[in-house]
């Protein structure tokens, strides 16, 4: 499904992008916004769509499939909206809600706009240059000029100059004989061209093999993005999270788990890059249950960042010998978050490309 996009910033872009390799549903990716060849979404960014003058030029059967982005809450249900700053699921939510537009829908909008707007039609300008261009032509076309008797007497009697150009009978023959030679060797020419060109032909199908491995590296390197595991019984607190690491470099796709019970469930249906765990919870506490996700083969090295109120040190060496990876105190520090945040990241991914 093609997404195209107005009004966004470089960076806003980027995260876009990636987000989108995410949709596990369907295939998404962005495209060039062009009136001409409308994509299935345009998202558009700023205020209101009113903000943009390209907006006013697009089918009104296709306003049905403009996404507003920005950071204000939405005044009305007329149109999707999505809030910045990005969240992938939230994002993907917005989008996979549409189907794709069928070839067909697209040609009738296209179509319909053009109708619409094509309201005058031009009469051709005749100007003194296609004038000259005419009478050109015309000089260019040999005229049949009639020979009349007296004329060719007349040639007769006048006297042959030496400097004029020899005479030569317009036969048939001559002139197929004269022909072959040049023709063959404009064939032998175009031939040596061909040959020339082609030289290298041998290559092509190894030179587009490397372009294409050397592609996917790239669209490998890009498509770095994070899943999340945050486990806390207080909702404030997942708010509060969620919003830090969306400040993150990489698209975050973020699951909650309110005790560990629940945590432990998830952990064992999906992977996860990186795990946030309270201690203080009902039912099992985050001391056992990290033992028990560090029993998980799939977790073994996977960071797992312990969270508490408490600022006992005998809690913290609890925490280490449960199996955590590192300790934050609450309330949070929004400046020691993202050193921690940065330094868990760059650990994994070095391991993932390991």
């Amino acid at each position: 499904m093609k997404i195209g996009t107005l009004g966004f910033p470089e960076d806003q872009l980027k995260k876009l992008d990636k987000i989108l390799t995410l949709s596990k549903s369907r295939s998404m990716a962005l495209a060039d916004f062009d009136p001409a060849s409308l994509p299935d979404l345009l998202l558009v960014m700023g205020d209101s769509l009113d903000a943009h003058a390209q907006i006013a030029e697009l089918p009104d059967s296709f306003r049905t499939r403009l996404v507003l982005v920005n950071k204000q809450k939405p005044v009305s249900a007329e149109h999707p909206h999505i809030k910045l700053p990005f969240i992938s699921s939230r994002v993907l939510r917005t989008l996979e809600a549409f189907e794709p537009l069928q070839p067909v829908d697209v040609a009738r909008a296209v179509a319909a706009n053009t109708e619409e707007r094509a309201t005058v039609i031009e009469e051709p300008v005749i100007t003194a240059a296609s004038n000259i261009q005419a009478a050109d032509e015309l000089l260019a076309e040999p005229a049949a000029v009639p020979v009349t008797t007296a004329a060719v007497e007349h040639s007769s009697d006048a006297p042959i100059q030496a400097d004029s150009a020899p005479i030569v009978p317009l036969n048939d023959n001559a002139n197929t004989t004269q022909a072959q030679p040049m023709a063959a060797a404009t064939t032998a020419d175009s031939i040596e061209a061909v040959d020339k060109d082609n030289l290298f032909s041998k290559y092509d199908a190894q030179i587009e093999e490397v372009r294409r491995l050397q592609a996917e590296r790239e669209a490998q390197q890009q498509d770095q993005h994070y899943s999340i595991l945050v486990v806390d019984d207080s909702h404030p607190m997942q708010q509060m999270l969620a919003k830090e690491l969306e400040q993150m470099d990489q698209p975050v796709n973020i699951d909650f788990a309110d005790d560990g019970e629940t945590a432990l469930e998830k952990a064992g249906q999906n992977h996860y890059d990186f795990i946030f765990l309270d201690i203080m919870m009902p039912g099992i506490d985050g001391f056992e249950t990290c033992t028990r996700l560090r029993q998980m083969p799939a977790l073994k090295k996977t960071p797992i960042i312990m969270l508490s109120s408490k600022t006992s040190p005998l809690d913290e060496v609890k925490g280490i010998m449960a199996g955590s990876s590192t300790y934050l105190t609450k309330p949070i520090n929004p400046v020691e978050f993202q050193k921690v945040i940065k330094r868990v990241s760059r650990w994994v991914s070095e391991f993932k490309n390991k």
